[in-house]
C-alpha cells in the first residue's frame, strides 16, 4: 500500500506522539509499504527549532509544512499555529494525486486535522485509518478550554462524530475510550480495535542503582528518586505530588525529579520557588537514546491522571515505567486503564487526587522497604510489560489491524 500519514509532530521531535508514530511508520515500511508523513517544520515544545522541508529516514519520506511557529506563549499565537497548519496541510492534501495514496492515517492532534484528512480522503476515494489518542471536544471541556454549550464545542463534536462515522478503521488505546465512542455514536463497538501504545525506549538499563550514569551525572546520590517524566499536561495534575514534596521538604531521603515540559511545569516551578523546595529538581526532555537511563535512574515513576479524563485520553507513562522494571506511583481515579493494569501487579502505590497526607505515608513506607523488596515490585511490573506491552507485540497488532481491513 501507499500510506500517507498526517501529524503535527514527527521525528526528530521528542513528543510522545512523534516517537510512537516513528515506530509505526518505520514498521509499516519494513512490511513493504510505501510510507510518507506530512508534518510541521517546527519543534512542538521549541518552535524556534526548524527542521528540513524534506527528508528520508529509515524508509519513511518526510514532507514538512512551514506553518507559523509562535508556540504556546499566548492563546493568539497557538491559534495562529493551529490555523496555519490546518490550512497548509489542506492545500497539500488537495493537491495530492489519487494514485499517490491508498490509505491515509490520521491522528487526533490538532483536533481538526483528521476531519480535514477524511474529507479529502473520501473525495479522492482513499481509505482512512483514525488512530485515536484522545477525544475532542470532551478533553477540551474537561480542561476548561471551552464551555460545554459553546459553539466551538458543538463544531468539534460534529467534526469528531463525522470522523468516527466515516473512518474505515478506528484504533483506540483502551476499553474506556472504545466504550465512550460507542456510546457517543449510539452504535456497537464493532470496527474499533483496542491497542495501547508501547514503551518508546530502545534499551533498558540493567546496571546497579548507584552506577546509573544519569543518577550520577545529576547528583541524585542515595536519595529515593520520585520521578515524573514527560509532558506536564493539564490532564495530568501534579498538585497532590507537589504538596507531598512540601511536607517532605525537611526529609533528606527524598528527591522529586521532573523531566520534560508542558503547561503544568510552571506550577512545579512556582511550588519550588514559593516553598524553597531543594528536594525538587527540574530537567529538560531527554533524547530518546537516553530515556532508558533517565527513567532507570528513578526509584519510582509517577503517573497522574485527572478524574474526568477516563475514556477521553490515555497517559502512557505507565508503560515505560513498567517496561524498565520500576514501581509506579499512580495519582488518579480508582477506575481507569491504569488501575486495571496495576491490579495485576501488587506493591505499586495508588492514591486519589487531593490526598497528599496518604501519599506522604505511602512514600515514607516505600522508602522504609528493603531495596530487594522494592526491586521485586519492579520485577513484577516488568514481567507484565514483557508479556502484554512489549513494542514488538503491540506493533504487530497495529500492523495487523491496518492491513486486515485495507489490503
Amino acid at each position: 500500500m501507499k500510506i500517507i500519514c498526517i501529524s503535527q509532530v514527527y521525528w526528530p521531535d521528542t513528543a510522545s506522539v512523534a516517537q510512537h508514530l516513528v515506530d509505526l511508520l518505520q514498521t509499516l515500511s519494513d512490511h513493504g509499504h510505501d510510507v510518507t508523513v506530512i508534518t510541521s517544520r517546527h519543534n512542538y515544545e521549541h518552535p524556534e527549532i526548524i527542521y528540513p522541508a524534506v527528508e528520508y529516514c529509515n524508509g519513511v519520506r518526510i514532507y514538512r509544512i512551514f506553518n507559523t511557529g509562535f508556540g504556546k506563549r499566548t492563546k493568539l499565537g497557538r491559534l495562529a499555529d493551529f490555523l496555519s497548519f490546518n490550512v497548509l496541510i489542506m492545500c497539500r492534501l488537495l493537491a495530492l494525486r489519487r494514485s499517490a495514496c491508498d490509505v491515509m492515517l490520521g491522528l487526533t492532534s490538532p483536533p481538526l486535522l483528521s476531519y480535514i484528512g477524511i474529507k479529502i480522503a473520501r473525495m479522492k476515494k482513499i481509505r482512512f485509518v483514525y488512530w485515536t489518542m484522545d477525544l475532542q471536544p470532551e478533553l477540551s471541556m474537561v480542561a476548561g478550554y471551552i464551555k460545554t454549550d459553546a459553539t466551538p464545542a458543538k463544531v468539534m463534536q460534529k467534526c469528531g462524530d463525522y470522523i468516527f462515522s466515516h473512518s474505515d478503521k478506528i484504533i483506540v488505546l483502551d476499553d474506556y475510550m472504545k466504550r465512550h465512542i460507542s456510546e457517543r455514536l449510539h452504535t456497537d463497538e464493532m470496527g474499533i480495535d483496542v491497542i495501547p501504545v508501547w514503551p518508546v525506549m530502545t534499551a533498558v538499563y540493567e546496571g546497579g542503582r548507584m552506577e546509573n550514569p544519569f543518577r550520577r551525572e545529576n547528583g541524585f546520590g542515595d536519595r529515593i528518586v520520585i520521578m515524573y517524566s514527560g509532558n506536564h499536561s493539564v490532564m495530568h495534575p501534579l498538585t497532590t505530588l507537589l504538596e507531598a514534596a512540601v511536607k517532605l521538604k525537611d526529609d533528606p531521603r527524598f528527591l522529586f525529579v521532573h523531566i520534560g515540559g508542558g503547561v503544568r511545569l510552571q506550577e512545579v516551578c512556582e511550588y519550588k520557588e514559593k516553598y524553597r523546595l531543594d528536594n525538587i529538581l527540574i530537567l529538560p526532555y531527554q533524547p530518546r537514546e537516553k530515556i532508558h537511563l533517565s527513567l532507570g535512574s528513578a526509584d519510582i515513576q509517577v503517573v497522574s491522571f485527572w478524574e474526568g479524563c477516563v475514556g477521553f485520553t490515555h497517559p502512557n507513562k505507565i508503560y515505560g515505567a513498567m517496561f524498565i522494571g520500576k514501581p509506579v506511583l499512580y495519582i488518579g481515579p480508582e477506575q481507569s486503564h491504569i488501575t486495571d493494569i496495576l491490579c495485576h501487579c501488587p506493591g505499586n502505590i495508588s492514591v486519589s487526587h487531593g490526598d497528599s497526607d496518604l501519599l506522604v505515608r505511602k512514600i515514607v513506607a516505600f522508602a522504609e522497604m528493603d531495596e530487594s523488596e522494592r526491586s521485586r515490585v519492579g520485577i513484577r511490573n516488568r514481567r507484565y510489560a514483557e508479556t502484554y506491552l512489549h513494542p514488538d507485540i503491540l506493533l504487530k497488532k497495529m500492523i495487523g489491524s491496518i492491513e486486515s481491513e485495507l489490503l
